[in-house]
Order: C-alpha cells, then structure tokens, then sequence
C-alpha cells in the first residue's frame, strides 16, 4: 500500500515537474521576462522541448531505481519510506537544477540578442476589472473555521471520556502509530493546528484578492479575463483544500474523542479519499491554468512590452518588491503563487500560522 500511494505521488509530481513550461505565461520563461514580440524564438521553444524531455527521462529513471532497490531487499516500513522520499525530494532537487541552468541561459540570450531594449515597458491598470472578480468570498471559508471551533468545544466536554493516551500520528495504513498523555492541551493540539491552517489557507485567498490583477500591455482584455478565471478557480481550490482537510482532521480528532473510530476501517480510506481530492483538484488546475494563458502563435508586432520586473525576481523563484502592494503574485515557474518577501502582511498570513503550528507540534509531545 506505501509503495503504491508514493508511486502515484511521484508520478503525479514528475508529470507537473515536466509540462510546467507549457503552464507559466509565454513571457515568463524559466523565470526570466521575454518580450512577447520574442516568445516564439526557435532557441526558447528548443529549451522548453529539452527541459520536458529530460525531466521526463530522469524522472523514469529514478523510479526504476527505486524499485529495483525495494525489490532486491525487504525494507522494514521506515526504510521503504526513507526511499520514497529520498527518490521525491531528489528528482525535484535535480529540476530545480535542471531550471536554474535554463534560466542562466535565456538570461544571457536576452542579454546577448538585446531582447527588449528598443521597446517602451509600460504599465497597464484597469480600475474596472476588479469589480468584475468572482474569487469566493469569506463565508466559505469561515464555516469550515466555526466547525473546528465547535470541535474544540465538544473535546472539551468529553475530555473525561478520552483515553490517557492521545494519538498523534497515523501510519500509511490509516492506524495510530504514535502516542502522547492527555492533556487539555495535547487533547485539543490537532483542532489548534487544523484552525492554523485554515486561517493560513483563509489568509491566502483573502490577500490573493487584494493583489493586483496583472494586465497585459497588447491584450488587455484577454490578459484580464485569463486573471480573473485564474483568480476564481484558484479560491476555488483552496476552498476545496480547507474543506478536505477539514472533514480529515475533524475524523482524526474525533478517533480520539471515540478510539472505536480508529480501529474500524474507516482512517485509511479517508486518507486515500483525501489525498484523490487533493491531487485531483490539483490536476483540474493545472488544465485550466494551460486553457486560459496567453497563446502568442506570432510575434506581436508592437513597439511596447510590459514592465521589465526580472530584477525583482532572485534566480526567477524569490520575488521581492517593496514597490508592489501585492502579498501573493503567480509563480514564474511552477503551479500557483508565491510570496512577496517584501510585503510584512505576507508574514502574518503564512509564517505565523507557521510558527504557532510549530509551537503546538513541539508542545503536544
């Protein structure tokens, strides 16, 4: 059962790892900003076909030697693990390598072929467009927080009834395999760190929605509508996200107010189920990311492109703008958004919930 749910994790992750240039915009290549009138340079469709292919090829053979490996010698639960997650964690190491090396290279043929010097960079804002955004407002994600609250609230009038023993782990085959003594505290840790993620969660959505939505210089109008569609299914997502976490978490918490729940075979396919929610919903993003960016099948012909911002972006990943109000902006290469590191909100929403996250991780051992 490990085995295969860490295949299906690691095929999925390879498969995102490999056709991501072909879900970022078309000006956006390896992290580097390529003026539109220059997307369909032969020299950057090569390196994007290049980097799919040898992703592709590497990912392969990375996961034949993790098989070989388990099937030469009968690994204990946590050696098969360490595997997996080693094979995991060393194929995204090797892309991120793979990227950096790409991004070097278009930054020296932009540089090189004088890409974007002869042109006007130009900023364009349309006030209008965000009284046209449909991303999900706070009563979505405020139901599932008011669950968790309610949770808290019952653990406490049945913490009498509860074991002195208090999970706080669960193995791959959905059973308990790590316990702490019972406290009011350790009795209520996974509802805190359910609640910290769902305001962590709530607080991406909720500075998503007040960032800037990024418009285009020569398509204004489709530029717009690929945001706000963008925008829309991301709140989406994340509301998908917090509701699934929430009916796991709430079941966990519950197998401890309740040990019955536990031992009957209702965890593990509550974990398979989650886990399908969330890479499908990952899946359906991924598509409609690729169905509504920006296709340039010429090269514009036009004497502006958009505001050059490679400065701000370190190695094409770290972006850092004390000039942009933004708190979250689209990853220049990967799936979704990222932080701006200049923005001191960005801290509040994520790495605070963090830290309380890991306060209470630390605190109910």
């Amino acid at each position: 059962m490990l085995i295969g749910i860490f295949s299906i994790i690691y095929i999925f992750m390879i498969t995102i790892q490999a056709v991501i240039p072909y879900i970022v915009r078309e000006t956006i290549v390896f992290g580097v900003t390529v003026p539109e009138q220059n997307v369909c340079h032969p020299k950057l469709i090569a390196m994007k076909k290049r980097y799919t292919k040898v992703i592709s090829i590497l990912g392969i053979i990375i996961f034949l030697i993790m098989l070989v490996l388990l099937a030469i010698q009968q690994w204990s639960e946590i050696g098969e693990a360490i595997i997996l997650m080693s094979s995991i964690f060393g194929v995204m190491g090797i892309s991120m390598l793979i990227y950096w090396l790409n991004h070097q290279e278009v930054m020296r043929l932009k540089v090189s072929e004088a890409w974007g010097v002869e042109l006007k960079q130009v900023r364009v804002v349309d006030l209008t467009a965000r009284s046209r955004d449909e991303m999900l407002p706070w009563p979505f994600f405020a139901a599932p927080i008011s669950v968790t609250i309610m949770l808290i609230v019952v653990t406490f009038f049945q913490y009498n009834q509860m074991p002195h023993q208090i999970a706080v782990h669960w193995g791959p085959s959905g059973e308990a395999d790590a316990w702490t003594n019972k406290t009011y505290f350790t009795a209520i840790s996974l509802p805190l760190v359910m609640l910290m993620m769902q305001f962590m969660l709530w607080g991406t959505v909720d500075s998503m929605k007040r960032s800037a939505i990024r418009v285009t210089a020569n398509r204004k109008e489709e530029s717009i509508e690929s945001q706000l569609k963008t925008r829309k299914f991301a709140s989406w997502f994340l509301m998908v996200a917090i509701y699934d976490l929430t009916m796991l978490l709430t079941t966990l918490q519950f197998s401890n107010i309740h040990p019955s729940i536990a031992k009957s075979p209702v965890l593990l396919p509550l974990f398979l189920i989650f886990t399908a929610i969330i890479f499908g919903s990952v899946i359906i993003l991924v598509l409609k990311l690729r169905k509504w960016r920006l296709a340039y099948a010429e090269n514009v012909k036009s004497e502006i492109m958009d505001v050059d911002e490679d400065r701000f972006w370190k190695g094409g990943l770290i972006y850092i703008n004390r000039q942009d109000p933004s708190v979250f902006v689209e990853k220049r290469f990967g799936v979704g958004w990222t932080m701006n590191l200049a923005n001191p909100r960005g801290y509040i929403v994520i790495f605070l919930p963090l830290m309380i996250l890991l306060l209470i991780s630390i605190f109910s051992l």
